[in-house]
């Protein structure tokens, strides 16, 4: 079986990973993949030096309405959305026939083309409706994230189009999570008639080789060596809850003055800067809390981590970063977003927080500082769920059915 895989983004994380892991865990390893993607994607190198030898990766440089540089200047943020969902659909129909001369030429009958966020990327789903057009078989889109509200009448009736046009494609529409169903069924131009599949991402429980690289936190901060620390490992995007978590460290540093917060993940430099805002409007958390850029291989921190925090405040379909955790056997302070509540079991492996509380969510972390004992039995529980449910040979076998049937 030859699979294609088409994937747009502009932040390296949990897609790349997905990839690696369906990949890695894929039950027929004699089976061929290409990886078609934007080359500007920061992720590719992640994916790269994977080493994956039965994955063949092919960059496109089809133009992007995010990538626009004279867009990207305008200061005006609604006059930089107006022109950006302009563009949006000024391209489809050259995007569209760039994808189609693409998948045109691939000798293969199955393609997997991956969403982060519905609508997400234009190219991704143009490889759905191209692919039934050239009738080379079965397809499948993937959405890993909450749909996002469309905001103007006109760009409601586009993109319903689009939307029948992609379910009308697509052999199998597959997402993360229930919560992620629920809300995809509110998106324009959904009907009751279409079947959304759920297969829960995986990761590959089996213990790292031995040659692997492991990265250390201290390498990168210069905290003590017995200092508790508390990992978040995500991007930069204002829903992370950055905030949030500033919030509730104010309340640990009080009782554990020695604790340190590892913020590590991508973002643009609007991002990284709101959040150096934020954090130097509250200058005693600056000693405590470190951010750094997206470090490839930086999940390996979490073996020196005592728990991690997932502060999300909307948009959180999955989860990613909770079953690496559990796999680590860390034990999870989350808020209750989305399908967090469905990866993690509160009070088993971690806890869910409400989303609007951060005192709750700072005493959850202190009573597990305070409590070595219990963050081992949460981190030992944590990795028994991951194996039974969230395995991402599991997970490829599932995917692997759908192109079979």
């Amino acid at each position: 079986m030859k699979i294609v895989i088409f994937l747009e983004n502009n932040r390296a994380g949990g897609l790349d990973a997905f990839c690696i892991n369906l990949i890695q865990s894929w039950p027929n390893q004699t089976d061929e993949f290409i990886l078609f993607c934007n080359e500007s994607h920061p992720g590719l190198r992640y994916i790269e030096n994977s080493k994956l030898t039965n994955l063949k990766i092919m960059p496109h440089n089809i133009p992007l309405s995010w990538e626009i540089s004279w867009i990207n200047s305008i200061k005006n943020n609604i006059l930089k959305k107006i022109f950006l969902n302009i563009v949006r659909f000024i391209l489809l129909p050259y995007q569209y026939n760039r994808v189609k001369a693409l998948l045109k030429n691939t000798n293969s009958n199955n393609l997997i083309s991956l969403n982060g966020g519905y609508p997400g990327g234009n190219t991704t789903r143009m490889a759905n409706i191209a692919w039934k057009s050239l009738d080379k078989g079965k397809s499948i889109h993937a959405i890993h994230g909450h749909p996002s509200k469309s905001t103007s009448m006109l760009k409601m009736l586009i993109e319903k189009y689009i939307t029948k046009k992609l379910f009308d494609s697509a052999t199998n529409i597959v997402t993360v999570s229930n919560s992620c169903i629920e809300s995809i069924k509110k998106v324009p131009g959904y009907d009751k008639s279409y079947k959304i599949d759920l297969i829960y991402n995986g990761i590959n429980c089996n213990p790292p080789l031995k040659t692997a690289k492991k990265l250390k936190i201290r390498d990168y901060v210069d905290i003590p060596k017995n200092s508790s620390v508390l990992l978040m490992l995500g991007t930069y995007d204002p829903n992370k809850g950055h905030s949030f978590l500033f919030e509730a460290m104010k309340k640990v540093v009080k009782d554990f003055p020695d604790c340190h917060l590892i913020i590590c993940g991508d973002g643009n430099e609007k991002e990284k800067y709101a959040v150096r805002q934020l954090l130097e409007q509250i200058p005693f958390l600056e000693k405590n809390v470190h951010l750094l850029d997206y470090i490839e291989g930086g999940s390996t921190f979490m073996s020196e981590a005592d728990m991690v925090l997932i502060g999300s405040q909307e948009n959180e379909s999955f989860g990613l970063t909770a079953i690496e955790a559990m796999n680590n056997s860390i034990p999870i302070v989350s808020t209750d977003v989305g399908g967090l509540k469905e990866v993690i079991e509160n009070s088993v492996v971690g806890y869910c927080c409400d989303k609007n509380s951060p005192e709750i969510f700072a005493d959850k972390i202190i009573y597990l500082l305070k409590n070595p004992r219990i963050r081992k039995d949460m981190g030992d529980k944590g990795k028994l769920h991951v194996q039974n449910n969230f395995d991402s040979y599991r997970m490829s076998i599932e995917y692997q059915k759908l192109l079979m049937k």
